[in-house]
């Protein structure tokens, strides 16, 4: 009888256990921290986060401007970091019944809602937090936005890329971004063959003309019906690009050949101060696939008298290839098509290039 007892015992504790078992696990998951009463899902931010932007909505990244914000964020989102609310309050809409959207790093983040409450004393009534945050938005969208500090990091790091301006060609050729090419929203289906061919690795970077051009977002939005899975919208544009890197005039220091620019200057430039210089690679687009410079266009040499037309003016051009030969003669054909070009040079120089996309440059004697 003892046994029994001790045995009914034991079963009554296990089932105890099992059943508080998923309620325990449950109350695990749950935020340590004090939640906001209104959330959201990414169907109602989606609604929201798109160009021309929606009158009497702001949404809001809580996250840390660096790194978080500028690697990637819902597009047309302002940053106001939780930790800054306080100084950049001033920025919120003035209408205090405007819709407020925050959100930050997902459900154990605790920003959004921290700043949600501090918007709701500030007296705004149409509050909401899109809890599960960015890394929900990222993997559902179309598309996601960056910040010019990561742009440039591109360019300077190698990364596998293609940046596209989709403003009209005028806008392009009176000045762009280093390494862009230029693909119109308006001519999109008839360009679209100048993207990669690789769907999945290639980071599409689009820009337009700063934070009110709706062009950027709508070339990305045709890139990922292509079937592109590397998306972004830099939507500071070449106006923001302006501002924080500038598009001043760069003295170029001449090599001894005619045309040549010196190759320790050329050398010193790309590393310290790549967006000073419109680079040009002329090689094959085969050749070009299997290492090149960073921050270079490929336009390969029979294209240039074709395309020459494309290459933005605002800085110095130099072309560039494996040993000198082609960089010289799209040189020469450069400025017979153009007679008026200033600040055009090649680079005489043999160049080993690796897959990822760093070099050795050996000057020509």
């Amino acid at each position: 009888m003892h046994r029994k007892m001790i045995a009914a015992a034991m079963m009554l504790v296990f089932a105890l256990v099992a059943f508080a078992g998923p309620a325990v696990a449950e109350e695990a998951k749950k935020p340590k921290f004090k939640q906001y009463h209104t959330i959201v899902d990414y169907n109602f931010v989606a609604k929201y986060a798109k160009m021309p932007k929606p009158k009497g909505v702001m949404i809001i990244d809580s996250r840390p401007y660096k790194p978080k914000y500028v690697d990637g964020y819902i597009p047309t989102a302002v940053s106001i970091p939780a930790s800054q609310f306080e100084k950049m309050a001033d920025q919120l809409p003035a209408d205090k019944d405007d819709l407020l959207i925050f959100y930050c790093g997902g459900l154990a983040c605790p920003l959004s809602h921290k700043s949600a409450y501090m918007a709701e004393e500030m007296g705004y009534t149409n509050v909401k937090v899109y809890a599960e945050g960015y890394p929900d938005f990222k993997k559902r969208h179309a598309y996601t936005s960056i910040g010019l500090e990561n742009l440039h990091a591109k360019l300077t790091g190698g990364e596998n890329y293609m940046l596209i301006d989709a403003r009209p060609y005028k806008k392009y050729l009176d000045g762009a971004i280093p390494s862009a090419i230029g693909i119109p929203d308006s001519v999109f289906p008839e360009k679209r063959g100048m993207l990669p061919v690789d769907k999945v690795n290639t980071t599409l970077v689009y820009y337009c003309g700063g934070y009110k051009c709706a062009l950027s977002h709508k070339s990305a939005v045709k890139a990922r019906a292509l079937g592109y899975k590397k998306v972004v919208v830099a939507e500071a544009g070449y106006p923001g690009w302006k501002e924080m890197f500038g598009a001043a005039d760069v003295a170029v220091k001449a090599g001894e050949a005619e045309g040549a620019v010196d190759a320790e200057w050329f050398m010193k430039t790309l590393k310290e101060n790549p967006s000073s210089i419109t680079l040009i690679d002329v090689r094959d687009p085969e050749e070009f696939a299997m290492g090149h410079f960073p921050t270079a266009i490929n336009m390969p040499v029979d294209m240039v008298d074709k395309k020459g037309a494309d290459i933005p003016t605002d800085k110095p051009i130099v072309f560039s290839c494996a040993t000198g030969a082609r960089a010289g003669e799209a040189y020469y054909l450069f400025l017979d098509k153009f007679p008026d070009a200033k600040n055009v040079f090649y680079l005489e120089a043999t160049n080993d290039f690796n897959e990822d996309n760093t070099y050795e440059v050996h000057p020509n004697k």
